[in-house]
């Protein structure tokens, strides 16, 4: 009872505290962003420093530490996601330099768009480089880049970068490895590569790059530094504008790589006086490209007490400044003078000679400081310091255009601002938490993007998606036409607050004020708090001092009703039926053990319904269940697990046929699983694939021919010369008619006269055959010893034709080759038999070492030889007498000379008859064309025989199909012979 009254008293303490409190109504907590904004984070990655639009594809690139991002530039969803780390390697030599681990990472500093490509640069662990990518695929690579002189080496460096419309890369940042190289750098794109001047504090001297924009003719560079014309003791920090052509080409000797055109002028934002009070250090700029303004945060420096001013600058007063006079110091310790001199060379009109390269030496600083439009910041805090912002421009319904300003300070807090127009006044009309409170993040970067109506916002743990307005926060009229919030007014078709129906603030049904800044004396209508969470309450149950009721409550403070406000309609506290707490029931009785041997539990149950637990009361305490080992069990048998033996499954359906015909296969398989074996069980006998033969069917027959060759001259006789020409045919029962492999050429011959448009065929004439020439001696068929030697020619040089005559002579011939004698045959078994003849008409024998390991002790020599073999008649009686030559002792001197007599006769019947044969083919036969050798497969085609053709010489008329052809034997006329006379059309496929 004790615990629950002081739980009461805390709760009663905190409604009374807050039904008396008052907040804001400029206020937005985070809880009501809450459900307003996007949020887009992951674990583990942190520093989202660089966003990126695309506006034709709709998404948001995201340069965060080690990643790259694609996401929806409404739902910030993730499109896609690039790891981009750097390598161990990198990250260990980084460290090795004295560098912090968490800053040996690849963190994205520069991302540019360039047409469909994406240009990305990140730190490396302190050894950058940069790729180009696709802007649709950020993982696809087209080209990577050496980052030096391209991105910052330290991810903590103030940096910016820009690339201009004509292609040309700018950076704005410090260099090199230690942050001392300080540069504003061309280093990629058309024109030459150009720098400030390295280590000259007259150029630049430890600054901070803001930004940087791509203005006319012009690049311009928002920065801070240590101010060189300072002359007073210590050192003190001004804002500047620097700028050079876009058109610099550099010096040749002078200025030599370094820009030609660099001016800075000093940026002024002060609170006017006999002692003004100046806001020098410039922290962010927003340029508005279509209105040609800028405004721009400014803080008092660190030591001094915090401050912060928005200043608001026009195109015209920075180029007047930069066309006035400039700044001079002669010598190191003299003062800076004032020097007006021409600005042609300056303004881009004549850069490149002398005396402008001596001037662009000489001066740096601009003169006169740039003024803003008005004379006092357009905004001014105490005790705060301003960071990033960023502007939007609407028309509203009484003023026409009016200046939004979203500013963020270092802790992490959104202002909304907005610049009265015709008025110097800028009046604040919203505080946005876009944090937990104690939680705060470091915004790194903020961009409105108007197409969206949002805010994007790069924290070091997220992306945020802010809408510009929510004008539904407003529930009463007076409400939404009292906040003076531009982006808002009455919808009377709607009855709501809302923005302007399709951005036209001059519809009719659209109610505005005028624009003022909010007063805090204006009448405010309460609204309602959320509920409560249900929490005992004082509405007590009679005769019980555990069981109480629940309330919930709200309270009429966001915001509370002030100066003459509507109080809340509706009731504030709600209270349910009063609790009851749920009590066990009796344990029921034990259960049997869970099994009759060994050990085994038993259990017992009860349930919370005696009364079970209503209107929010407690459930009951303890376990609704109890377990407890049986302990009168014996001890259980050993058991030994029986072997489970494999066997098949079913059989799948056989596969398609290999083949559509002729035989093909089919296969079907099964499996030992069904059960598989186990516990030493058997597997399963037989194949686990089965095949059979599928359509055994012949497969119908194709033909195929290729088409006649060209005639091709082959031989050159006396009197004419030979043509040739093939066809390959083939035909089978396949498939297909592209299985069909052609091969077995068909030939057809003809005889062609020298100086005949005809030809004959070749069937019809008598050609002697002539030799070739002999092919080169082969190898010895011994490796020792004495061996022989073979070389061969065919009669095919031409081959005979007709009845003529075959070559004479024979087409082998031998001869016996000396070798090295052999060595030992210690260590070899005895030669087998020799072989029979095999197609190269060669014999071979072979035998075998007995010993393992041959050596030169053992084995020389050869296991094989070869010998040529004899002619056909003796080879056969050898091989029919082989075995009884091989009882006897050997060969005897009678059997040679009988072979030797009988051969001799032999040889000489044969050379009597084919000599009778020859004298009858010569005395019936046509007159010997002797041929002549001419290249193979000469080709002549008819006008080039007519131009061979002697001028005098008639030409060979053979009008009919048939003609007559004589010739003289030996100079006499011995018959005439009529054949038929094919022209060159007969001969055609």
């Amino acid at each position: 009872m004790k615990t629950f009254l002081i739980t009461l008293a805390g709760f009663l303490h905190s409604l009374i505290v807050a039904h008396c409190s008052h907040p804001d109504l400029r206020t937005t907590t985070y809880e009501e962003l809450e459900n307003a904004v996007e949020v887009f984070s992951r674990p583990n990655i942190v520093y989202y420093t660089e966003l990126l639009f695309d506006i034709p594809r709709y998404q948001l690139i995201v340069g965060a530490r080690d990643y790259l991002f694609r996401l929806n530039l409404e739902s910030l969803r993730v499109l896609e996601q690039t790891h981009w780390p750097s390598a161990e390697q990198t990250v260990k030599t980084c460290m090795q330099k004295g560098q912090t681990e968490e800053d040996c990472h690849n963190f994205i500093r520069v991302l540019l768009m360039q047409g469909d490509r994406i240009f990305a640069c990140g730190t490396n662990a302190f050894a950058p480089e940069c790729t180009w990518r696709d802007v649709n695929s950020l993982s696809l690579v087209h080209g990577w880049v050496d980052g030096l002189a391209r991105c910052p080496f330290n991810p903590h460096a103030n940096s910016t970068a820009i690339m201009t419309s004509e292609g040309d890369y700018y950076i704005a940042s410090a260099l090199d490895f230690s942050s001392q190289n300080h540069a504003i750098y061309r280093i990629m794109g058309n024109g030459p590569f150009l720098r400030t001047v390295q280590y000259d504090p007259k150029w630049l001297n430890e600054p901070s790059f803001v930004a940087s924009y791509e203005i006319g003719n012009f690049t311009y560079f928002f920065f801070r530094e240590i101010a060189v014309e300072y002359i007073n003791c210590g050192k003190v920090i001004y804002s500047r504008v620097g700028r050079m052509c876009k058109n610099d080409k550099g010096g040749q000797f002078i200025l030599k790589d370094n820009w030609t055109t660099f001016l800075k002028a000093r940026l002024n934002c002060s609170i006017p006086g006999s002692y003004p009070f100046y806001y020098n250090e410039i922290q962010g700029i927003h340029f508005s490209e279509k209105y040609d303004i800028m405004y721009a945060t400014f803080t008092t420096p660190d030591n001094s007490i915090y401050g912060s001013a928005i200043c608001a600058y026009n195109m015209s007063a920075i180029k007047k400044s930069f066309e006035g006079p400039l700044k001079i110091q002669s010598t190191p310790k003299s003062a800076w003078e004032k020097q007006t001199v021409t600005h042609k060379h300056f303004q881009c009109q004549s850069p490149g000679s002398a005396q402008n390269l001596l001037d662009s030496e000489m001066y740096q600083l601009v003169d006169n400081a740039v003024q803003p439009i008005f004379s006092r910041p357009v905004y001014s805090l105490e005790l705060q310091r301003l960071t990033f912002i960023a502007v939007d421009i609407i028309a509203a319904k009484h003023h026409g255009e009016v200046h939004v300003i979203y500013v963020a300070t270092v802790e992490g807090e959104l202002q909304k601002l907005v610049r009265m127009p015709n008025s110097t006044e800028t009046c604040l009309v919203e505080k946005l938490k876009i944090f937990p409170d104690g939680k705060p993040q470091k915004i790194k970067m903020m961009k409105i993007l108007k197409d969206t109506n949002s805010l994007y916002i790069g924290t070091d743990e997220a992306v945020i998606r802010l809408p510009l307005h929510r004008c539904d926060r407003f529930k009463t009229k007076s409400d939404c036409l009292h906040s003076m919030d531009p982006y808002c007014g009455w919808n009377d078709y709607q009855m709501a607050c809302a923005a302007a129906p399709n951005r036209n603030p001059y519809i009719s049904f659209w109610e505005q004020k005028p624009m003022r800044c909010p007063k805090p004396d204006d009448p405010v209508d309460g609204g309602w708090s959320k509920w409560s969470v249900w929490l005992p309450c004082s509405h007590l149950k009679r005769g019980s001092a555990d069981e109480g009721c629940l309330c919930k409550r709200r309270f009429c403070n966001e915001p509370s009703p002030a100066n003459g406000g509507k109080p809340c309609d509706g009731v504030e506290i709600q209270v349910t039926n009063c609790t009851v707490h749920g009590q066990w029931t009796e344990w029921s009785a034990w259960s049997a053990c869970s099994q009759t041997c060994g050990t085994a539990l038993k259990m017992r149950r009860r349930t919370c319904g005696n009364p079970a637990p209503k209107n929010g009361g407690h459930n009951c305490l303890g376990p609704d269940q109890e377990e407890i080992f049986c302990s009168t069990n014996p001890p259980c048998p050993a058991y030994s697990k029986v072997p489970i033996h494999g066997h098949w499954s079913e059989w799948t359906s056989w596969s398609e046929c290999s083949s559509p015909c002729g035989g093909g296969l089919q296969t079907r398989e099964r499996k030992c699983n069904d059960p598989a074996p186990q516990y030493g069980g058997s597997e399963c006998s037989g194949c686990d694939q089965d095949f059979r033969i599928c359509n055994n069917h012949l497969c119908p027959e194709h033909r195929r021919s290729t088409s006649w060759t060209p005639w091709c001259k082959v031989n050159v006789t006396r009197d004419g010369y030979f043509q040739q020409r093939f066809r390959f045919t083939c035909r089978a029962n396949v498939p297909e008619v592209n299985d069909i492999r052609i091969s077995h050429p068909k030939k057809e011959e003809r005889f062609c006269l020298e100086g005949s448009l005809s030809c004959l065929d070749s069937a019809f004439i008598n050609i002697d055959g002539t030799w070739s020439e002999w092919s080169d001696w082969s190898s010895c068929s011994v490796s020792c010893g004495t061996g022989f030697q073979y070389r061969e020619r065919a009669c095919d040089n031409p081959p005979p034709s007709g009845n003529g005559a075959d070559c004479k002579g024979a087409p082998r011939m031998e001869r016996k080759c000396e070798l090295a004698a052999c060595n030992d045959d210690e260590g070899w078994d005895e030669w087998t038999r020799w072989s029979l003849c095999d197609y190269n008409q060669e014999q071979h024998r072979q035998r075998k070492c007995r010993v393992d390991i041959p050596g030169t002790k053992f084995c020389s020599g050869s296991s094989r030889e070869t010998r040529i073999c004899v002619d056909n008649d003796i080879r056969v009686k050898y091989q029919a007498e082989e075995s009884h030559v091989l009882e006897e002792d050997g060969v005897h001197m009678e059997h040679v000379i009988v072979a030797l007599m009988g051969g001799l006769l032999v040889g000489l019947g044969f050379g009597a008859f084919g000599m009778y044969l020859f004298k009858q083919r010569k005395i019936h036969d046509l007159p010997h064309l002797t041929p002549r050798t001419a290249d193979a497969n000469l080709y002549m085609s008819n006008s080039e025989w007519k131009a061979s053709r002697p001028l005098n010489e008639s030409p060979l008329k053979v009008p009919q199909k048939e003609a007559t052809i004589k010739r003289n034997c030996n100079g006499t006329l011995t018959r005439n012979l009529r054949t038929p006379l094919y022209s060159e059309e007969s001969f055609r496929s």
